[in-house]
């Protein structure tokens, strides 16, 4: 998985939305400031139009625009633009002016004047056109002038507009990085808090004095950690049990051989039988326990599930102990239903043998076992009843823990049988449940796992 910065995320996620608003800012800016100077210039215009008006008289029944030569430079001369003007009526053509101004589109009776862009010698052009009535006779009167003046205005207080506009971006964006900074500082000293603590310290992160958006991680942190101190603890506990476990069928067969070897038995057969029964016993034991150890560390991807019928593999199951309930003439009774499940063939036979070795070993002679194969609600529930001591009723939520066995067990078991079977039924999603035999009073097992 690829790595990431969580500072640079926040500094891309925040300021490219500055960016942006920087790019939304600088178009409104320039819209403003051309509206703004185009509303200065048409005030210019529309002034210089009404003065023209004011110079219209009429003279022996004919109009006529008296502009003395002052007034003419001034309104040609206006700044850095060049200012043209024509004063026409609809009756006596052009009056005074530039006669390429009555080319454009006049006002009509209710606008009164009208603003137009256009091109004059191949230069842009802002003119105003006045809709004016003199002596019942419709005048037109035009001044137009040319943009350089208005582009500089707009140019003017664009930059007005924006420089207060950036100074408050790059201010925002050097707030954005310390306030980052300094947000981040809480994680990188938990970070510090985790990678400067001994691997024996599995003690709680402190939490109430961390931000809340980093309590539900230390929250987690704590949970694994308690999740860990238990492990560790189990695992001391099991390698102390497992210490003791192997230390006396050990110190048995070693005391065998000293025994022997002081005073050679007369009967080599019944000498080497013993030492074959603490032999077994030994490795039978160290075989559970790398097969306990195994499965603890073990995941539910990592042990090859398939499907498979779940009946025929109880049969195969059952049948490796045929010959053991044969010589306690112990009767098996099968009711099993076709089912199928997912899971691993090994670890089920496995499980499977381990229960029916349970049951065959603690029956007495003579005794029956039943073994129940269902199909309820999507879920597959094998049950191995038997009519043996069975368990007291309140010992009967210790059976799975590692090296318990019951006062009324046998000799020569060791107390991890059932252990590996709920590690292998946590592996397949599957519960194991331990009941008093409703009827005989032995023990009952039913292990339910879904169906596919």
């Amino acid at each position: 998985m690829t790595s990431y910065s969580l500072r640079r995320f926040l500094l891309r996620r925040l300021l490219w939305p500055f960016i942006a608003i920087l790019l939304l800012g600088m178009t409104v800016a320039y819209f403003f400031a051309v509206r703004a100077a185009t509303h200065a210039t048409d005030l210019g215009l529309l002034d210089d139009a009404v003065d023209l008006v004011e110079q219209v008289e009429v003279h022996q029944g004919k109009i006529e625009l008296n502009l003395p030569p002052a007034a003419t430079q001034m309104l040609i001369a206006n700044n850095d633009d060049r200012e043209t003007y024509a004063v026409w009526s609809s009756k006596d053509g052009l009056i005074s002016g530039d006669p390429r101004l009555m080319t454009l589109e006049a006002p009509s009776l209710d606008e009164g004047q009208r603003f137009i862009d256009f091109r004059l010698k191949n230069e842009e052009n802002r003119a105003v056109i006045l809709r004016r009535v003199v002596k019942d006779e419709t005048l037109f009167i035009a001044v137009a002038q040319t943009k350089h003046g208005r582009n500089r205005m707009s140019r003017e207080i664009f930059i007005s507009l924006l420089m207060p506009e950036i100074l408050l971006i790059l201010v925002a964006i050097i707030a954005i990085i310390f306030g980052i900074r300094r947000g981040l500082t809480p994680v990188e000293r938990l970070r510090d808090v985790i990678t400067s603590r001994s691997p024996n310290d599995l003690s709680h992160i402190e939490e109430t004095s961390a931000p809340t958006e980093l309590r539900p991680i230390i929250h987690g942190v704590n949970e694994l950690l308690d999740k860990l101190s238990k492990a560790l603890s189990d695992h001391r506990r099991f390698i102390a049990d497992a210490a003791h476990q192997l230390r006396t069928p050990l110190a048995a067969l070693s005391s065998q051989i000293e025994v022997n070897l002081e005073q050679p038995s007369t009967d080599t057969r019944s000498m080497l039988n013993q030492l074959l029964a603490t032999t077994k016993r030994t490795s039978h034991l160290a075989n559970q326990l790398l097969s306990l150890a195994r499965l603890e560390h073990t995941d539910h991807a990592a042990c090859g599930k398939v499907e498979l019928p779940l009946h025929e593999v109880v049969r195969e199951a059952a049948a490796d102990l045929v010959s053991q309930a044969a010589r306690k003439n112990i009767d098996i009774n099968f009711d099993l239903q076709p089912c199928k499940v997912k899971g691993s063939p090994i670890l089920l036979r496995e499980l499977l043998a381990n229960l029916f070795d349970n049951a065959v070993h603690y029956v007495p002679q003579g005794g029956h076992v039943s073994v129940g194969l269902q199909v309820e609600e999507m879920r597959c529930v094998l049950t191995i009843e038997d009519d043996g001591p069975g368990v007291p009723e309140s010992e009967l939520d210790k059976l799975g823990v590692p090296f318990y066995r019951p006062a009324s067990s046998h000799p020569g078991g060791c107390g991890l049988g059932l252990a590996i079977v709920k590690e292998i039924a946590r592996l397949h999603d599957a519960q194991v449940n331990f009941a008093i035999a409703s009827l005989s009073g032995g023990l009952r097992v039913s292990l339910t796992i879904p169906e596919v």
